[in-house]
């Protein structure tokens, strides 16, 4: 137990690249989740990039600029 004058030690610091991996997997999955159901219930025609972002909460930007053409969404979620 800490005296209440000492100020808590510092929880150690993780490394950026650690954070923005585990984000960027998050991303992944659940764009896959969503692509997946999407086209599994109104098939692949219905799968676009802001109807995606929109139902996952993520960017129309970072959709686009991630998966460029519908195609690359749907390989993306085949893979």
């Amino acid at each position: 137990m800490t005296h209440w004058r000492q100020k808590p030690k510092p929880k150690p610091s993780r490394p950026v690249a650690d954070i923005l991996r585990e984000r960027n997997e998050r991303r992944t999955k659940v764009l896959i989740a969503c692509i997946t159901e999407m086209s599994n219930k109104q098939g692949p025609d219905a799968v676009t990039h802001s109807l995606i972002a929109e139902r996952t909460g993520l960017p129309v930007q970072y959709v686009r600029w991630k998966y460029p053409s519908r195609e690359n969404l749907i390989a993306m979620a085949d893979a």
